[in-house]
Protein backbone atom coordinates (compact mmCIF):
# COMPACT_ATOMS: atom_id res chain seq x y z
CA UNK A 1 0.00 0.00 0.00
CA UNK A 2 1.60 3.37 -0.93
CA UNK A 3 0.32 6.20 0.85
CA UNK A 4 -0.09 9.87 -0.43
CA UNK A 5 2.23 12.56 0.17
CA UNK A 6 1.79 15.55 -1.87
CA UNK A 7 4.60 15.93 -3.85
CA UNK A 8 3.76 12.61 -5.34
CA UNK A 9 0.27 13.71 -5.83
CA UNK A 10 1.41 16.65 -7.50
CA UNK A 11 3.93 14.98 -9.62
CA UNK A 12 1.04 12.48 -10.88
CA UNK A 13 -1.50 15.29 -11.70
CA UNK A 14 1.56 17.41 -13.58
CA UNK A 15 1.41 13.83 -15.98
CA UNK A 16 -2.06 14.18 -16.03
CA UNK A 17 -3.14 11.50 -14.04
CA UNK A 18 -5.10 13.95 -11.53
CA UNK A 19 -8.54 12.04 -12.06
CA UNK A 20 -6.93 8.81 -11.17
CA UNK A 21 -5.68 10.33 -8.23
CA UNK A 22 -8.71 11.93 -7.19
CA UNK A 23 -10.16 8.55 -7.27
CA UNK A 24 -7.59 6.56 -5.41
CA UNK A 25 -7.58 9.30 -2.59
CA UNK A 26 -11.46 9.04 -2.26
CA UNK A 27 -11.36 5.68 -1.09
CA UNK A 28 -11.19 4.95 2.84
CA UNK A 29 -7.80 3.72 2.78
CA UNK A 30 -5.73 5.94 -0.26
CA UNK A 31 -3.90 4.02 -2.04
CA UNK A 32 -1.58 5.21 -4.86
CA UNK A 33 -0.15 1.78 -6.09
CA UNK A 34 -2.20 0.80 -9.03
CA UNK A 35 -1.83 4.55 -10.56
CA UNK A 36 1.75 4.49 -9.92
CA UNK A 37 1.96 1.51 -11.82
CA UNK A 38 -0.13 2.46 -14.66
CA UNK A 39 1.52 5.73 -15.19
CA UNK A 40 4.91 4.06 -14.78
CA UNK A 41 3.75 1.59 -17.76
CA UNK A 42 2.54 4.92 -19.61
CA UNK A 43 5.88 7.25 -18.78
CA UNK A 44 8.68 5.13 -18.71
CA UNK A 45 10.98 8.09 -17.65
CA UNK A 46 9.36 9.10 -14.43
CA UNK A 47 10.34 11.98 -12.14
CA UNK A 48 12.90 10.88 -9.75
CA UNK A 49 10.01 11.07 -7.00
CA UNK A 50 7.50 9.19 -8.78
CA UNK A 51 10.30 6.69 -9.46
CA UNK A 52 10.72 6.34 -5.84
CA UNK A 53 7.59 6.42 -5.14
CA UNK A 54 6.53 3.72 -7.95
CA UNK A 55 9.58 1.20 -6.56
CA UNK A 56 8.52 1.19 -3.49
CA UNK A 57 4.86 0.79 -4.46
CA UNK A 58 5.56 -2.19 -6.64
CA UNK A 59 8.40 -3.80 -3.42
CA UNK A 60 5.68 -3.36 -1.15
CA UNK A 61 2.84 -5.25 -3.47
CA UNK A 62 5.01 -7.49 -4.33
CA UNK A 63 5.57 -8.62 -0.77
CA UNK A 64 2.03 -8.21 -0.11
CA UNK A 65 1.63 -11.16 -3.49
CA UNK A 66 4.61 -13.42 -2.26
CA UNK A 67 5.78 -12.45 0.84
CA UNK A 68 8.52 -14.80 2.95
CA UNK A 69 11.75 -15.13 3.85
CA UNK A 70 13.31 -17.31 0.99
CA UNK A 71 14.59 -14.85 -1.58
CA UNK A 72 15.51 -10.74 -1.38
CA UNK A 73 14.63 -8.53 -3.90
CA UNK A 74 16.99 -4.96 -3.48
CA UNK A 75 16.16 -2.38 -5.34
CA UNK A 76 18.72 0.49 -4.17
CA UNK A 77 18.56 2.98 -3.05
CA UNK A 78 14.41 2.76 -2.90
CA UNK A 79 13.49 -0.81 -1.48
CA UNK A 80 13.94 -3.98 -0.79
CA UNK A 81 11.64 -7.04 -0.08
CA UNK A 82 11.61 -10.51 1.03
CA UNK A 83 9.72 -13.00 -0.92
CA UNK A 84 8.98 -16.76 -0.15
CA UNK A 85 8.11 -19.71 -2.86
CA UNK A 86 8.37 -22.34 -0.32
CA UNK A 87 11.51 -23.60 -0.74
CA UNK A 88 15.13 -22.71 0.24
CA UNK A 89 16.39 -21.55 3.82
CA UNK A 90 14.91 -18.71 5.94
CA UNK A 91 16.74 -15.76 5.95
CA UNK A 92 17.20 -14.65 9.67
CA UNK A 93 20.18 -12.05 10.00
CA UNK A 94 22.90 -10.85 8.01
CA UNK A 95 23.24 -11.18 3.93
CA UNK A 96 20.87 -13.38 2.70
CA UNK A 97 21.62 -16.24 0.59
CA UNK A 98 19.57 -15.12 -1.89
CA UNK A 99 19.58 -12.03 -3.27
CA UNK A 100 18.28 -10.65 -6.76
CA UNK A 101 19.15 -6.83 -7.46
CA UNK A 102 18.41 -4.81 -10.04
CA UNK A 103 18.55 -1.01 -10.79
CA UNK A 104 15.00 1.22 -10.05
CA UNK A 105 14.64 1.54 -14.33
CA UNK A 106 15.10 -2.51 -14.47
CA UNK A 107 12.83 -3.48 -11.67
CA UNK A 108 9.80 -1.14 -13.34
CA UNK A 109 10.36 -2.99 -16.34
CA UNK A 110 10.41 -5.78 -15.34
CA UNK A 111 7.22 -5.22 -12.94
CA UNK A 112 4.82 -3.38 -15.47
CA UNK A 113 6.08 -6.79 -17.99
CA UNK A 114 8.27 -4.33 -20.68
CA UNK A 115 11.18 -6.23 -19.91
CA UNK A 116 11.27 -9.99 -19.21
CA UNK A 117 12.87 -11.55 -15.75
CA UNK A 118 15.18 -12.99 -17.94
CA UNK A 119 15.79 -10.88 -20.00
CA UNK A 120 16.64 -8.23 -17.17
CA UNK A 121 19.92 -6.92 -16.09
CA UNK A 122 19.48 -8.71 -13.11
CA UNK A 123 22.70 -9.44 -10.13
CA UNK A 124 21.06 -12.77 -8.65
CA UNK A 125 22.88 -14.55 -6.06
CA UNK A 126 22.03 -17.93 -4.72
CA UNK A 127 20.68 -21.93 -5.13
CA UNK A 128 16.69 -20.26 -5.19
CA UNK A 129 17.28 -16.70 -6.45
CA UNK A 130 15.95 -17.58 -10.28
CA UNK A 131 12.52 -18.47 -8.24
CA UNK A 132 11.72 -14.72 -7.75
CA UNK A 133 11.09 -14.79 -11.88
CA UNK A 134 7.56 -16.08 -10.58
CA UNK A 135 6.75 -12.74 -8.70
CA UNK A 136 6.86 -10.66 -12.04
CA UNK A 137 5.22 -9.39 -14.26
CA UNK A 138 3.30 -7.70 -11.25
CA UNK A 139 0.46 -5.69 -13.91
CA UNK A 140 -0.48 -8.37 -16.78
Amino acid sequence: MFRPTPAVVAALTDLGEGPAVEAALRARRPDLTDVLLRTAVAHPMLPRPLLAAAVRAAASRLGELHGGHTIEVRVPPYAAVQLGFGTGPRHTRGTPPNVVEMAPGTFLDVVTGRVAFADADVRASGAHAAEAARAFPLLT
